[in-house]
């Protein structure tokens, strides 16, 4: 860190008194009483100094005096999210490994938001994310709570998880994964609920690709039946990020565009 006056100093402090996890240019300026292009460039020469780190325009974290490397001081990447993208939720990988849909861990977080999403792939502080947009309509069910550094977090429950992987299959890193996480989620819970889920979505592919991976799981005929009830017309891919060969299911008007490992659906 850099060195700070006796001056500089008490004005941090009474910035970091607010106890905030992140501290906005409206923070600042309204604990040291002063504009905000004065609290800005506070914070930007703090930041310079070492005891802020810059999330995004206007937006910054405060770096413990105690911490061992403050260039690279961060923050929890589901709370950072929430601040930046919010109204938003977890969801994709990242709340299938919060359920145990799947062992694997991911470095990037996977976050739905009702906002614009100008790039699929950001970063912030040391922080990789894969982003999504969702209607604001469907912020509204399927979630669970959790808490993050004092922070109300949303995240898709385990349903709601399955239903977004299964409408976009890169959420869920490739129908492979996907097979994977269905399995497990069939195990103990009510098939379905995704069938309730899936209404609400209105993307009939979703029953498409929930039929065909149900079908070959085995045992959930209930759940293969009311898919097969809600299907509509054309054939899209499997896996719209793979390429697009591959053979027809007339039964499920999809394109089996990828090849699913031996005791996986195909």
């Amino acid at each position: 860190m850099g060195g700070i006056s006796g001056e500089s100093r008490a004005q941090l402090a009474r910035v970091t008194a607010l106890g905030r996890a992140l501290v906005t240019v409206s923070d600042a300026a309204s604990a040291l009483g002063v504009d905000r292009p004065e609290a800005a460039g506070r914070l930007a020469r703090w930041a310079k100094q070492g005891w802020m780190r810059r999330v995004r325009r206007d937006l910054y974290i405060p770096v413990p005096v105690d911490a061992v490397d403050p260039s690279s001081w961060s923050a929890d990447p589901l709370m950072l999210a929430d601040a930046v993208w919010r109204p938003c939720y977890v969801t994709g990988w990242t709340s299938a490994n919060h359920w145990a849909l799947t062992e694997q861990s991911f470095r990037t977080t996977v976050i739905r938001t009702s906002g614009t999403v100008r790039a699929s792939d950001q970063r912030l502080l040391d922080h990789d994310y894969l982003l999504a947009h969702v209607p604001e309509r469907d912020l509204m069910w399927g979630m669970a709570v959790g808490w993050r550094v004092g922070r109300r977090i949303a995240i898709a429950d385990r349903a709601r998880t399955i239903v977004d992987v299964l409408d976009n299959p890169r959420l869920g890193g490739g129908i492979r994964l996907v097979a994977e996480f269905l399995g497990a989620y069939l195990e103990d819970q009510d098939p379905l609920t995704l069938i309730d889920y899936a209404d609400r979505v209105r993307n009939r592919t979703v029953f498409k690709r929930l039929g065909l991976l149900a079908e070959h799981l085995g045992g959930h005929d209930d759940l293969v039946t009311e898919c097969a009830t809600r299907l509509s017309q054309g054939y899209p891919l499997l896996d719209p990020a793979q390429p697009p060969g591959g053979p027809r299911s007339t039964r499920w008007r999809i394109v089996q565009n990828v090849r699913l490992q031996q005791g996986e659906p195909s």
